[in-house]
């Protein structure tokens, strides 16, 4: 569609929608536009004024003879950054940035249980992953959730089933599982904080023992 030579991306974009609107469909047809930013962008703030702007003219024209058999679904990561115009031209826009916490360690539970099904040998330690991803503020968006998650399950030790925790756990904080007191300062119990660093059970409450005393 992007096209280096002057006015071509424009004319990419009229020829695009008139084969859409030429054919016959028996039923409602569903387009989507991934990235629609990329094509439709704000026209007062684009660097790129006279090309981008006759291409957003055009992405906005083109949608103004849309056939009526036609849904377009449009998706973008630059809603604050696109033309309002276009905004104006669709019936609704949903935001999905409108998580709550609550919501967010769920879908993270879920993307969990999905890899962790192909990883057999892995420790199904649900409460220790929500209670380590309820420790980010602001917890990251499903995309880099799902990133992190499998990224952290794809390089863990096969010899070491919680080794994919302790990745999560690294990611979240930035550094490997700490010290034994700043474990338990974070609400992780005596268990928990043995998967945590592979210290036995017993060392960590004789630690946090001689600690209090």
């Amino acid at each position: 569609m992007i096209d280096s030579k002057l006015g071509q991306t424009a004319k990419n974009i009229t020829g695009l929608f008139r084969e859409m609107n030429e054919c016959n469909y028996p039923s409602k047809v569903i387009f989507m536009f991934d990235e629609v930013d990329a094509l439709a962008m704000d026209r007062t703030n684009s660097t790129d004024l006279r090309e981008m702007g006759r291409a957003t003219t055009a992405f906005l024209r083109e949608l103004d003879k849309l056939n009526e058999q036609i849904v377009i679904i449009a998706t973008t990561n630059l809603f604050d950054h696109f033309d309002k115009a276009l905004i104006r031209r669709f019936d609704a826009v949903i935001d999905y940035d409108r998580y709550t916490r609550d919501d967010l360690l769920d879908i993270s539970e879920s993307i969990l249980n999905s890899f962790l099904q192909k990883y057999k040998s892995a420790s199904h330690n649900i409460r220790l992953f929500r209670k380590i991803i309820n420790i980010m503020d602001p917890i990251l968006m499903p995309g880099e959730l799902k990133n992190m998650i499998k990224t952290s399950i794809a390089f863990s030790d096969p010899g070491d089933n919680c080794d994919y925790l302790k990745r999560i756990f690294a990611a979240v904080i930035g550094s490997k599982p700490m010290d034994i007191k700043s474990l338990q300062e974070y609400g992780f119990t005596i268990r928990e904080i043995e998967s945590l660093t592979g210290i036995s059970k017993s060392q960590v409450a004789r630690f946090l023992k001689e600690g209090q005393g």
